[in-house]
């Protein structure tokens, strides 16, 4: 019998960004993101779920130094100790933890493909949000 299992990696960035959105008047953005519409900064915690089978001989679906090497070169080494607003790929967004969460599915997906599962971003310990490429 196959037995599928999900398997999670953690890893700590240091980011800053502000929340502000080219669309909107100054007015409007003070009003809707308040303080954060300074620029300030997380510790974030990212938590990236693979699922996959295990192989009976290995005893594993895929080796935690391939998923923590992946992880390195796609996401940590674009956002950690960065301005996201200085993110080429983050520029025309407004950085939120919604919209990083799917910018680091986007970046993990094409090396992942149907292993990946979920991506989870703890902006606080309070305020977390998970997305699962839907």
């Amino acid at each position: 019998m196959s037995r599928q299992v999900i398997l999670t990696r953690r890893e700590v960035f240091s980011s800053s960004h502000r929340l502000y959105s080219d669309e909107l008047s100054e007015e409007e953005n003070k009003k809707i993101y308040g303080k954060c519409v300074n620029n300030h900064g997380h510790n974030y915690v990212l938590e990236v779920s693979v699922k996959g089978v295990v192989d009976p001989k290995l005893g594993m679906f895929m080796n935690i130094t391939e998923l923590k090497e992946i992880m390195r070169i796609y996401v940590m080494d674009k956002l950690d100790h960065r301005n996201l607003e200085g993110v080429p790929e983050l520029k025309s967004i407004v950085t939120t933890t919604e919209n990083l969460s799917i910018f680091i599915w986007d970046q993990l997906y094409p090396h992942l493909k149907q292993h990946l599962y979920e991506v989870k971003i703890l902006e606080t310990e309070n305020n977390f949000v998970i997305y699962r490429g839907e």
